[in-house]
């Protein structure tokens, strides 16, 4: 591969590195309504996962902001390296980070989500 291929492909590596946690974020955001309407009433006995996106939500996602900045810097930092195999084996594993971040963020919304529903289900 030569330098200018190599390059292009950093740079997609920074440019998803960023956009994979902003995607999340958004994600739940646009989401987190969803929640709130599934928990109606009984805020008290709410777990401490769902009391987590349903009190804290912007909190949350400012984490993951915070979090997601810190893994794009990092691999924008990375562009500066001469040698390429390097630094692409850092974007990778800086990527591959991003997107367990992200993963695990919209899991774990999922299981926020599920939770009071499962309850309310099983609850005889």
């Amino acid at each position: 591969m030569d330098t200018a291929n190599a390059r292009r492909i950093s740079q997609l590596a920074v440019l998803m590195t960023a956009g994979l946690p902003a995607l999340a974020g958004m994600l739940i955001f646009r989401a987190q309504p969803i929640l709130v309407a599934a928990i109606q009433g009984e805020p008290g006995k709410l777990g401490a996962l769902t009391d987590l996106f349903y009190n804290h939500a912007g909190a949350s996602l400012l984490a993951l902001l915070v979090a997601g900045c810190a893994l794009a810097a990092a691999s924008f930092l990375q562009l500066r390296k001469d040698d390429d195999a390097e630094r692409l084996a850092t974007q990778l594993a800086l990527l591959c980070g991003s997107a367990l971040l992200s993963v695990a963020y919209a899991a774990l919304f999922v299981m926020a989500a599920a939770l009071p529903l499962y309850a309310r289900l099983t609850a005889s």
